[in-house]
């Protein structure tokens, strides 16, 4: 009899664990205020660039992405600085991805969480999109280098539509890992378009990406 209740006693603290990891690592506080509005390049554009960066899905602005060797790289803010690089460099129209909820402020709940999800191949909700992508034929996609891969909000953002006939340009940030690791994720969840080769923005200057562009066969 007594070792029934101590095993129940353990069994329901281990639940009552689950839970609580649960809850803190993929219930944190929703995003509002996300819009679905793309934020316009040159007038006859035809490409846009979607990102998505550590520093839009956390709740505490200013804080410094920490790096861990080589398996994951969140630096805040320097997706959005690449995007915005190459939004100057080719004209393109620009849109951040938001997920539905906020990761965790700290390094260890973030890592924790993308490892959870990059270990199921889950896809976090969105918080907002574009209703609509008819009008692009060139879709460059960024974003930091989460456990040696794309974070998986880029599936659900990319899987959301259909994609048959346009040309996917992948761009990463990170310090330690190139973008082949996760050229394979990339092109799985890119349903019918054309993948390029993407390219590692590091420091990257003005004619190192137009060099990119000009060797993928992209104007830039």
């Amino acid at each position: 009899m007594k070792k029934k209740k101590k095993a129940l006693i353990v069994l329901v603290v281990v639940l009552v664990l689950l839970l609580v990891g649960w809850w803190y690592l993929f219930l944190g506080n929703k995003i509002k205020g996300a819009s679905a509005e793309i934020t316009k390049g040159d007038a006859d554009t035809k490409a846009l660039i979607v990102y998505f960066t550590r520093s839009g899905v956390i709740t505490a602005e200013g804080s410094a992405d920490a790096v861990t060797s080589a398996s994951m790289n969140i630096h805040d803010g320097v997706t959005e600085a690449a995007a915005m690089q190459l939004q100057r460099l080719t004209g393109a129209d620009l849109y951040e991805i938001r997920t539905e909820r906020y990761y965790r402020n700290s390094f260890a709940g973030t890592a924790a969480t993308a490892w959870i999800e990059e270990t199921l191949n889950m896809r976090p909700g969105l918080a907002a999109k574009p209703d609509d992508l008819s009008a692009y034929d060139v879709i460059y996609v960024g974003f930091p280098i989460w456990w040696f891969n794309a974070p998986m909000a880029i599936g659900t953002f990319l899987e959301s539509y259909d994609l048959s006939g346009k040309t996917i340009v992948p761009f990463c940030t990170s310090q330690d890992n190139g973008i082949e690791i996760c050229m394979d994720y990339i092109r799985s969840v890119s349903g019918g378009a054309k993948v390029l080769d993407g390219y590692r923005i590091n420091h990257s200057s003005d004619e190192d990406i137009r060099n990119w562009l000009d060797r993928i066969g992209v104007a830039g």
